[in-house]
Order: C-alpha cells, then sequence, then structure tokens
C-alpha cells in the first residue's frame, strides 16, 4: 500500500468510529422565558422560617432546584440558597428526604 491509501484508509476509519459510539448525545435545553416570581410577588428579602415558601424551591429529595428551572433571578436565588441553608441548619428543613 502507497502512503496515500494508508491516509485515505485511516480517515474512512475514525469517520467510521466517531459516527457509532464515539459521540454523545446532548440535551437541548428548553429555553424558558420565565420571570422571577419573587420579584413579581414583591418579596424583598426570603426568609428562613417560611418553610412554605421554601419548599417550593426544593426537589422531593431536598436538593435546591437551579435558577433555570425555577426561574428566580440571580439576587432571589442567592438569598434562596441561603435561606435553605439556615433552615436546615436550624432544622426546620431536612438535608435529605427520608426514603
Amino acid at each position: 500500500m502507497s502512503e496515500e491509501e494508508k491516509k485515505t484508509e485511516n480517515v474512512t476509519i475514525d469517520e467510521s468510529e466517531s459516527s457509532n459510539d464515539g459521540h454523545r448525545r446532548r440535551r437541548r435545553k428548553a429555553v424558558q422565558n420565565l420571570k422571577c416570581p419573587l420579584c413579581e410577588s414583591g418579596v424583598k428579602h426570603v426568609s428562613y422560617k417560611d418553610i412554605f415558601q421554601l419548599k417550593k424551591f426544593t426537589s422531593v429529595r431536598g436538593k435546591i432546584i437551579s435558577s433555570e428551572k425555577s426561574g428566580l433571578c440571580h439576587k432571589h436565588q442567592k438569598q434562596l440558597r441561603q435561606s435553605i441553608k439556615r433552615a436546615r441548619y436550624m432544622a426546620l428543613l431536612p438535608y435529605v428526604a427520608q426514603e
């Protein structure tokens, strides 16, 4: 085999490998034009004492929901994160859901 044939052979092998299992499928991000629900309702500060409001922004397992999914602005997401951590420390919210 000449050098040129080896190069074309390698290229075809590389292409076939990459088309099979070499690539993972990327998830499409759902672009949601959510407005911050706390800004709309006029909340100035998120309190750790309001457990019912904090539970809306935690998952079933007790994880904090990201701002992309919840639609919170940066300011309220930061306040919410701090409030949830305080509520967990005060034993108002669980760290992990009981299974």
